[in-house]
C-alpha cells in the first residue's frame, strides 16, 4: 500500500520517529544512570564503580525493560510531535507575517499611484471645467449651454469618483494594517457607495 503523505505529514512522522528512536536510545538509558546516581546500593555510597555507571544504562535494553520501553518510547513520541506542531505553526507564522508584509506594501504602493493619478486627473479635470464654465459665459445658445452643463457634471462625477477611489484605498489600508482580513483590492462596495451619494 502506497501512502500518498504531503510534505507537512512527512515532516511530523520523521520527528516522532525521531522522539521515539531518542526515547528508546537516550531517554531510557539517561534515566536508568540518574536512577542509579540518586539510588546507590547500600554501603557503597556515593563510591560508585564505571562498570556500574556504565552497565546501568545498558540495562535498560533487556528484554524485563520492556514496559519502561514502551512507556518512553510514547514519552519521547509525544515530545517529537508537540516539537513537530511548534515548528509547523512557526513556520505558518513566518508566512503570514511575510504574505501580510507583501500586502502592505502592495497597498502602500497602490496609495501612491492613486495619489499620483489623482493628482493629475484632478487637474486636468479641473482644466476642463474652468475652461466649459468660461464658454458657458461666452454664449446663449441653449444646445451648447446644455452640452457644457453636461460637460460640468459630468467632471463633477469624475472629481467624486476620483476622491472615492483614493478614500477608499486609505480606509482598506487602515483595515488590513489593523486586522489583517481585509482582501488587497476590495474597493467596489464602497466607490459604488459613494458614487450613489454624489447621485
Amino acid at each position: 500500500m502506497r501512502f500518498n503523505l504531503s510534505v507537512y505529514w512527512r515532516y511530523r512522522v520523521v520527528l516522532v520517529i525521531l522522539g521515539i528512536v531518542g526515547g528508546f536510545l537516550v531517554l531510557h538509558p539517561y534515566a536508568m544512570l540518574v536512577y542509579t546516581l540518586m539510588h546507590p546500593h547500600e554501603g557503597q555510597g556515593l563510591h560508585l564503580h564505571l562498570n556500574e555507571l556504565i552497565s546501568q544504562p545498558l540495562a535498560a535494553f533487556r528484554p524485563i525493560m520492556l514496559p519502561m520501553v514502551i512507556s518512553f518510547i510514547l514519552f519521547g513520541g509525544v515530545i517529537g510531535l508537540l516539537v513537530s506542531i511548534s515548528i509547523e505553526r512557526r513556520k505558518r507564522l513566518l508566512a503570514t507575517e511575510d504574505e501580510h508584509e507583501k500586502k502592505k506594501i502592495a497597498l502602500e504602493t497602490m496609495k501612491e499611484l492613486m495619489a499620483t493619478l489623482s493628482h493629475h486627473l484632478l487637474n486636468a479635470n479641473m482644466v476642463i471645467g474652468g475652461r466649459a464654465r468660461a464658454v458657458a459665459k461666452m454664449t446663449t445658445n441653449e444646445k451648447i449651454l446644455e452640452d457644457l452643463r453636461v460637460i460640468t457634471e459630468e467632471g463633477r462625477r469624475i472629481d467624486a469618483v476620483i476622491r472615492a477611489l483614493g478614500e477608499a484605498i486609505e480606509v482598506k489600508i487602515a483595515d488590513y494594517t489593523s486586522g489583517g482580513s481585509v482582501k488587497m483590492i476590495d474597493i467596489g462596495k464602497d466607490l459604488e457607495d459613494r458614487i450613489e451619494a454624489f447621485d
